[in-house]
């Protein structure tokens, strides 16, 4: 995985993309931003309340985790003279298809969990829900339930501890329909209010891959990590994400190419 920061369009090709250093908005030292004597909570190999992938969530070195704990630091970086109540929201949004926002996004929420921050993931991805699945929970009630009124939002605890899931719940029938119809952070505006960071997943599906409303989804967001695939992700695609995302007034935080 390679952490870049620098629009898309401004990339001849998408090699130069994935050339880049690994942090290169702002990377600082990690052990500098960890917990006091490096004391991060993390599970043993094999918990089975924790997908694998989940590389931040277990002891053990793994370039997935290091780079993903490099990104947050940058992040925390950004917002270190935050008043403590300040809450901070951060979407990952994904080119195309190809990109795993899924679990890019549910690294990165452990890796701010164990920094310390009270973290709601919210697993945007309506028609192909996958979170729930990573941390190994029910999905049957979730974002589609509360964006269709039919019950409050219920968050989850995951074995990871700060952080909670928002699943996506049962597929709608009309996805991308459904969670184009408000401000995403109204919608959740109830139960928000003891999180210090929320991380969106929000991946592209369809083909061609669509949101049309990016902005009123996003109204409100700090900015926007762009996901990309080095080797399937197409720059065309990439570039229209990111035009997407600047004609609609979000902020570009960064892309990442897994």
């Amino acid at each position: 995985m390679r952490l870049r920061s620098s629009a898309l369009a401004r990339h001849p090709d998408l090699r130069d993309v994935s050339r880049g250093p690994a942090a290169a908005f702002g990377r600082s030292d990690a052990a500098a931003i960890e917990p006091a004597g490096g004391d991060i909570p993390l599970l043993a190999p094999g918990d089975p309340r924790v997908d694998p992938r989940i590389a931040t969530a277990f002891a053990g070195r793994s370039d997935m985790a290091t780079q993903v704990r490099d990104l947050r630091s940058a992040l925390s970086s950004r917002w270190h003279a935050d008043a403590p109540d300040v809450r901070r929201s951060v979407a990952l949004v994904g080119a195309d298809p190809a990109a795993d926002v899924a679990t890019v996004a549910a690294n990165l929420a452990v890796a701010s969990a164990q920094f310390g921050w009270r973290t709601l993931l919210v697993d945007g991805d309506l028609a192909a829900p996958a979170q729930h699945r990573l941390f190994r929970l029910p999905g049957d009630a979730g974002l589609s339930t509360l964006l269709l009124q039919r019950a409050p939002a219920e968050l989850q605890p995951t074995a990871i501890e700060r952080l909670s899931l928002l699943a996506a719940g049962p597929a709608p029938a009309s996805p991308t329909e459904l969670i184009e119809r408000q401000p995403l952070l109204d919608a959740l505006d109830g139960v928000l209010a003891r999180q210090r960071l929320v991380l969106l997943s929000l991946p592209m599906r369809g083909q061609p891959p669509r949101f049309g409303a990016i902005d009123t989804i996003l109204s409100g967001f700090d900015g926007a990590l762009t996901v990309a695939s080095r080797h399937r992700s197409a720059l065309g695609a990439l570039q229209r994400l990111v035009e997407m995302l600047e004609e609609g007034g979000v902020p570009l935080l960064g892309t990442v190419v897994v």
